[in-house]
């Protein structure tokens, strides 16, 4: 890390990236602590690492900040995007929301279903898809990566954690930013954020964190945003 930097992620370079007033300062803050302690350990500490970290970021919790995933879903929707609900259409339009009838989404239903045998849950009567659905500000989902984000946390922090056995700690600010640098370091992130600011590199890190998502080109535009704007100048 550059010495001539200030070396501090403060709440006025996050609130270049969240100008929203929904979101309070009190949670920028603790991002911004947390990041600025794990700089070198957790291989942030250049401005494109940065950037690049906190363009996924932005992406994943949305402008208002939120730190569990929305699974609030129209039954057209469901249909869509979910394999599940395809072959069950009918499943679909019981758990899917619609206005014109009145009717909420089940948002337990659905992530019990959408991540059913996957990433490590069980199947869809174990619960597990409700139990490690997405959180963090990098919102990790399934059993297998809130386990892995366990271990590196436990490696990288002096204080142990259970993030398998109480998956609400990912909803406290302190700990939704370090699983979520911990799962950048265990999938050497960094290293493809060091290959610039091209929209090949941007995608790159996008197919680790949300393979399937719709918003490559949205992740990348917050990338040059974030550059452009020059949100970490000064900081390495």
């Amino acid at each position: 890390m550059n010495t001539q930097g200030s070396g501090i992620i403060a709440l006025s370079h996050l609130r270049k990236i969240w100008p929203s007033s929904k979101v309070n300062d009190a949670i920028l803050k603790h991002v911004a602590l947390e990041c600025t302690s794990a700089l070198s350990s957790c291989s942030i500490d250049t401005e494109l690492r940065a950037a690049h970290f906190f363009a996924q970021v932005r992406q994943e919790v949305g402008a208002n900040f939120r730190l569990e995933e929305d699974l609030y879903y129209h039954s057209n929707a469901l249909k869509q995007l979910f394999r599940y609900y395809r072959n069950n259409p009918n499943e679909a339009d019981l758990h899917g929301y619609d206005k014109s009838k009145g009717k909420k989404a089940d948002e337990k239903a659905i992530s019990n279903r959408v991540y059913a045998n996957r990433i490590g849950n069980g199947g869809v009567a174990s619960g597990d898809g409700w139990r490690y659905r997405g959180r963090g500000i990098i919102q990790l989902t399934g059993r297998s990566n809130y386990l892995q984000a366990q271990t590196i946390h436990n490696k990288l922090w002096s204080t142990p954690v259970d993030f398998v056995s109480n998956p609400d700690l990912l909803l406290q600010p302190k700990y939704a930013v370090r699983a979520s640098l911990a799962f950048w370091v265990e999938h050497k992130l960094y290293l493809l954020a060091d290959k610039g600011r091209s929209r090949l590199a941007t995608d790159s890190i996008t197919a680790v964190v949300n393979k399937h998502t719709t918003t490559y080109a949205q992740r990348h535009h917050q990338l040059e945003r974030i550059l452009l704007t020059g949100v970490f100048k000064g900081v390495f």
